[in-house]
């Protein structure tokens, strides 16, 4: 069921059949869960829309050639040039995390996308320093009946080894602690691309860029903020909070502009809740 309220320019979807009890429309866990299953948006027509994984709206400044797609858990704006979504927007919560250890890691071809990597282009990744990630994790989500999305090959990126284990763990480690002690933070993460690229590329036939660095935004619900920006050539020994960096200097490596709905947005710091001090 689709339900446009083109007033609020809001999509909600329902899935399933229909409510039993007279007068509900849909289960009110379905509902809460907001906009599912849309993909290959324009940008012009993401405009329209109000994105419950997007703290203050989405990032703006992406190709109008980009694919939106939006699940139960993420959305995201992939680049299918640069064989990487442009950003992800997800919101993590106490709910949402869960173990995740027995989970299938296989990937999935996404059924919106025809123009992204393959498990067959992170075949030599080790071999190059790297590993198959995953733009939103999955262990934030281990806890949803959606946690197998993660795997969607458009949620996928090549992230440098040291990196995996050092910083980015480090930092996905303290978000969790965050979240279990406020129950909720919304996150916004992706590639950083230099002027002149300073990684590797994997060998493969798919012609891609591999990112030459990695930004995530971590925002509360009380508008607290950190920024970190992670290069792909990070020492494993260094720790997530030597990496802090301003909202602003992401904006300007992505050419992208968060929080459009409140510019004049002023947030406080998370440094301290994430173990920065």
């Amino acid at each position: 069921m689709f339900l446009k309220c083109s007033k609020q320019r809001d999509i909600v979807i329902c899935l399933g059949r229909q409510a039993f009890l007279a007068g509900v429309l849909c289960l009110s866990r379905i509902a809460a869960l907001g906009v599912l299953l849309i993909a290959s948006m324009s940008q012009s027509q993401a405009a329209e829309l109000r994105i419950a994984h997007c703290l203050y709206g989405c990032p703006k400044g992406s190709s109008s050639e980009n694919h939106l797609i939006l699940r139960p858990i993420y959305a995201l704006s992939y680049n299918t040039r640069n064989k990487v979504a442009d950003w992800a927007a997800y919101r993590v919560t106490s709910g949402s995390i869960g173990i995740a250890s027995s989970l299938s890691r296989a990937v999935m071809i996404d059924d919106f996308v025809e123009e992204t990597l393959s498990a067959a282009d992170f075949i030599n990744a080790e071999e190059a320093g790297f590993t198959r990630a995953q733009l939103v994790p999955l262990v934030n989500f281990a806890g949803t009946p959606y946690w197998n999305e993660v795997n969607y090959m458009s949620n996928a990126v090549a992230r440098s080894q040291n990196l995996s284990l050092g910083a980015w763990y480090g930092l996905e480690w303290s978000i969790r602690n965050l979240v279990n002690r406020e129950r909720e933070v919304y996150v916004l993460t992706g590639p950083i691309f230099r002027d002149s690229p300073v990684v590797a590329s994997l060998e493969t036939q798919t012609q891609h860029r591999v990112p030459d660095a990695f930004f995530k935004i971590v925002v509360s619900a009380d508008n607290r903020a950190t920024a970190f920006i992670f290069d792909q050539d990070l020492p494993v020994h260094v720790h997530h909070c030597d990496t802090r960096a301003a909202i602003d200097e992401i904006e300007t490596a992505t050419g992208l502009e968060f929080f459009p709905e409140n510019p004049r947005l002023v947030l406080g710091l998370l440094d301290t809740n994430l173990g920065c001090f």
